[in-house]
Order: structure tokens, then sequence, then C-alpha cells
């Protein structure tokens, strides 16, 4: 084979992978990822106070939060935290003006947790301890509208504050692990500024 025959056939070589380079990929399943959340640092955080006529304590929630329902004749009310697409509805029990002790309430409240069980994965209660009483933290994990839920309670005057977080998404609870953390700090430190009336 003379010079230039080689060279005709590098030429056809070149050419042929060239015309076959210019096909269209074709299409390939992308993995999944997680949508991008991000959550204050700690020294970034600010508070306010939730101190409502109608309910007979106070305590802090973040600053972005807005109190969007309440009712002037019992202590019902949301706090939407709009950057999370999430709300605290907070509820109150007289233990005395319902005629029912403090471990029926407790037992009532427990139950209606436990129903989660059809969809959640674990249900875990954690004991909590603040300055004016104590309760329990239920984290509910699993794709559930509720990932905790606080039962607290004054054990002297026999009053109790419950608070759920309901999320207003799609999204599974694996792409908001980080916002589920992040809010049981900061029902955390509602609880730790709790006071009574």
């Amino acid at each position: 084979m003379d010079m230039s025959m080689k060279w005709v056939v590098v030429v056809l070589i070149l050419l042929t992978s060239g015309l076959l380079a210019c096909e269209e990929a074709a299409p390939f399943a992308r993995k999944y990822g997680y949508h991008r959340i991000d959550t204050p640092e700690v020294e970034e955080r600010s508070y306010q106070v939730f101190d409502e006529a109608s309910c007979p304590f106070t305590f802090e929630f973040p600053s972005y939060g807005k109190i969007s329902r309440t009712s002037s004749d019992s202590c019902w009310a949301d706090i939407q935290m709009e950057p999370f697409n999430l709300k605290w509805h907070i509820t109150y029990r007289n233990v005395y003006e319902t005629q029912k002790d403090l471990n029926t309430h407790f037992e009532e409240y427990r139950k209606l947790v436990y129903k989660h069980t059809k969809k959640a994965t674990r249900i875990q209660e954690n004991p909590i301890q603040g300055p004016t009483g104590k309760g329990t933290i239920f984290e509910i994990a699993g794709n559930v509208g509720t990932p905790a839920q606080v039962f607290y309670a004054d054990t002297i005057n026999s009053q109790v504050m419950i608070m759920s977080l309901y999320f207003r998404t799609a999204l599974k609870n694996d792409s908001l692990a980080p916002v589920i953390s992040y809010m049981k700090e900061e029902v955390s430190h509602a609880v730790q500024t709790l006071r009574w009336k």
C-alpha cells in the first residue's frame, strides 16, 4: 500500500468517526437529588414573643414566624413558618376544667400521636424538661405530615400546652431532614422560654 492510499484510509476513518460522534446521545435516567434548604446559623437566629390574650403562657418563636390564626375565646393558634412551608399548631388544656388528671390527658394525646403508625417508620418519645414544667416530644420518622409533636405540662397548676408541626409540602421527609432537625431545635427553644402567666 503506497503512502497516498494510507492517507485516504486515515481520512475515511476520521470522517466516519466524526459522523458517528455527531449522533445524539440516548437519554438516561439521572439520580434523584435533594432540594437545597438553608437554615439560619445559630448566631443568626432571632426571636419574638408569643403572647396571646387567650393563652395562659408565653414563649419565644423564630422572628420569621407569623401568627396566622388565633381564637379569642380559647387558646388555639397557628404560627406560619413561611420559609419552610410549615406551621406550628398550638393548643391548650386546663386539667381542672376538663376534670381529667394529667396522666389521662397525656395518654389521650399519646394515642392520637400513635395513629401515625400506618405511615411512620418510627415514633420516639423523648422527655423534655423546661424551667416551668416537663413533658414529651414525639419524634415521628417516615413520610408523615407531623414529624414532631409536643406535650408540655405545668405540673403545679395542671395546665398543658400542646404543639404540633405540620408541613404543607409534598416533599418526602428525607428531603426535609435539615428542616425537621432545625425545627426540633426551635421547639426546644420554645419550651425552654415558655412561661406560664
